[in-house]
């Protein structure tokens, strides 16, 4: 009983690394293609986004693309009038933790939210176009996640 538990989550896993490297490699490409200087966040997003149902993948991609929008509109509305330091960091952070409290999201986009204003405020003020490129990136990463799964469980329900 033990060695068939192991099996199936040695495969489990075998699955999880493919759908990693196919989503981080199509994901990169895409991202450049469409012009990114910061292909990196488009497999962040695959990587960070992929569960183990379809469901799952889908819940948390939306709750990353919130996470990252209400970042990117905290921190390039105020950021700009401040300087990079941590107590800067802290008070956007704070800032749009509390615009996802208050819109009632859950912890999840607190920490996309969290994530988001870091990088958007360090990176926004050495190239300019970061949070552009954060927000498409992000969107390309879900969604290529989103497709990976999609296809992947219709593949399973089809040997089925």
């Amino acid at each position: 009983m033990e060695s068939l538990k192991n099996k199936f989550s040695n495969e489990n896993l075998s699955i999880l690394a493919w759908k990693l490297a196919i989503g981080s490699t199509l994901s990169w490409e895409l991202a450049k293609l469409l012009g990114s200087d910061h292909p990196y966040l488009a497999p962040l997003s695959v990587i960070l986004t992929i569960q183990s149902t379809v469901d799952k993948t889908v819940s948390l991609s939306i709750k990353r693309i919130i996470g990252t929008m209400i970042g990117i509109l905290v921190t390039v509305l105020i950021a700009r009038h401040m300087t990079i330091n941590g107590w800067s960091l802290g008070v956007l952070i704070l800032l749009g933790c509390y615009v996802s409290i208050w819109l009632k999201l859950d912890k999840k986009v607190l920490h996309q939210v969290s994530l988001t204003i870091l990088f958007v405020f360090f990176f926004e003020h050495q190239t300019k176009h970061y949070a552009i490129d954060r927000l498409r990136d992000t969107l390309i990463g879900i969604l290529i996640a989103g497709i990976l799964q999609l296809v992947w469980f219709r593949i399973i329900l089809r040997k089925k």
